[in-house]
């Protein structure tokens, strides 16, 4: 009875970036692959494809504003909709060209 007053402590989550802009990812082989972000973190996105979403496990690459490349792999789709994780390891950024 005494545990009615716990409350767990949330675990503290990246605020995410609500977007609202057409964004270009491409496959691995550079394709584009046409879609509207729905948010952004640096783990990974949220999008609508404009076209058939990318399978589940497909490698991505995503074009940063300041030109650097960084490579995703979809863990979820649903309907149009996808997910993206982003290989946040040291040195997983491709520096600009």
């Amino acid at each position: 009875m005494g545990h009615k007053r716990f409350k767990p402590t949330p675990i503290p989550r990246e605020r995410r970036q609500r977007q609202c802009a057409r964004f270009a990812l491409t496959d691995a082989d550079g394709a584009p692959i046409h879609v509207m972000v729905r948010d952004i973190s640096t783990r990974g996105l949220s999008a609508a494809a404009l076209g058939a979403p990318p399978d589940p496990e497909t490698v991505v690459r995503a074009r940063l504003a300041d030109g650097q490349e960084i490579w995703g792999l979809v863990r979820w789709t649903q309907g149009n909709l996808f997910g993206v994780e982003f290989d946040t390891r040291q040195g997983a950024f491709t520096p600009p060209s």
